[in-house]
């Protein structure tokens, strides 16, 4: 379970519930309550009266839906991150839909998960805890750090034909709000940019997929779900969830000898990913370690760095959970500490100078 830490007063973090269905209200404090630390401060039917009651019950978290009357969860989250920037965790039923998961990550909410159900699964005490577990998280995240992608079309190149025995490889890493993170920094590569790029973030497996349309709308790379097995190509993006493990490996025949696929899954997913990239792509390797709670990541840096490859890792005040690299920072095991923008132009020299 990922460390959290609580932001009001009596050490109970303060929660206002969002959605129009007063089946799922009930079933969102039931699923709560559970939870000693957190507290019920209101409820609201629709994004405009949460907005009345926002500075009436002044909560920590809230946790808010998207299909909803008068005004809903999209044009909510925009009032709540400009006017009172206060974490939110969206529970929705539309889960297939991308349009809803790629705008709310890219608003900069800490998640997007899919609303609890018994319909049809055995796993309603899994998904409660994760409804759980992402409030306690929310109300450690640093609010005020987070900035919205801007949504704006990007024109798409042909993929590039690989020259080299040995690509070069960028290996991001993430978990907690880190989505916003990697569409800010390859938003700002060029059409051109020569390299490969493989990311891991927290996202429902669910969600994964639609995510990854959109995200490809304002993408300069084309951005491609990491679902099984696949060839990495330059030019491109594979986008993977840290709900399964991922590991880069060699394939077979041209124009990439490297690919990547999905394993079970691993309570360190960034050290597997960054490791299997170290084993297999060495000094042609650059390992980026974002924003995100916990200790995974470090240990995948090293392995990158022992092999001659680059090590970055986000600055810490851009970071809306500072965790991960203030750790790998600690370890010792990062050669660079930059900004999202620092980031990307380092990547593109990074990757020329491998060519």
């Amino acid at each position: 379970m990922h460390p959290y830490h609580e932001t009001s007063k009596n050490g109970k973090i303060k929660t206002l519930i969002v959605d129009d269905a007063p089946l799922m209200r009930r079933a969102i404090q039931h699923i709560l309550k559970k939870q000693d630390n957190i507290e019920i401060v209101g409820t609201a039917t629709n994004g405009r009266e949460c907005l009345e009651k926002i500075p009436l019950v002044k909560p920590d978290v809230v946790t808010l839906d998207i299909d909803m009357p008068v005004m809903n969860g999209i044009t909510t989250v925009k009032n709540i991150m400009v006017r009172h920037q206060i974490p939110i965790v969206i529970i929705s039923s539309l889960v297939q839909d991308g349009y809803f998961a790629f705008e709310s990550l890219r608003l900069g909410v800490v998640d997007f998960i899919p609303k609890p159900s018994r319909v049809g699964g055995d796993n309603w005490a899994e998904e409660e805890s994760l409804v759980r577990m992402r409030v306690k998280v929310a109300s450690g995240m640093q609010v005020n750090r987070m900035r919205r992608v801007r949504r704006q079309k990007k024109p798409k190149k042909p993929s590039l034909s690989s020259s080299w025995s040995t690509p070069p490889v960028v290996v991001m890493g993430t978990n907690l709000a880190g989505p916003n993170t990697i569409m800010h920094i390859v938003t700002q590569l060029p059409l051109d940019f020569p390299g490969t790029v493989v990311a891991i973030q927290e996202i429902h497996p669910r969600i994964l997929v639609p995510f990854c349309e959109y995200f490809n709308e304002i993408s300069p790379l084309e951005v491609v779900p990491i679902q099984g097995p696949c060839r990495l190509n330059p030019g491109r993006i594979y986008v993977g969830s840290t709900a399964s493990g991922i590991h880069i490996h060699h394939s077979k025949g041209n124009p990439s000898p490297l690919s990547v696929k999905t394993g079970e899954a691993t309570r360190s997913p960034i050290d597997t990913l960054f490791q299997s990239a170290a084993h297999h792509g060495g000094k042609n390797v650059c390992g980026i370690l974002l924003t995100g709670i916990g200790t995974d990541g470090a240990n995948g840096l090293n392995a990158i760095r022992s092999q001659g490859g680059l090590t970055i890792a986000q600055l810490q005040d851009c970071c809306v959970y500072p965790n991960l690299v203030e750790h790998a920072i600690e370890q010792n095991v990062v050669d660079l500490v930059m900004s999202n923008a620092g980031i990307a132009n380092r990547l593109q020299s990074w990757v020329e100078s491998t060519i």
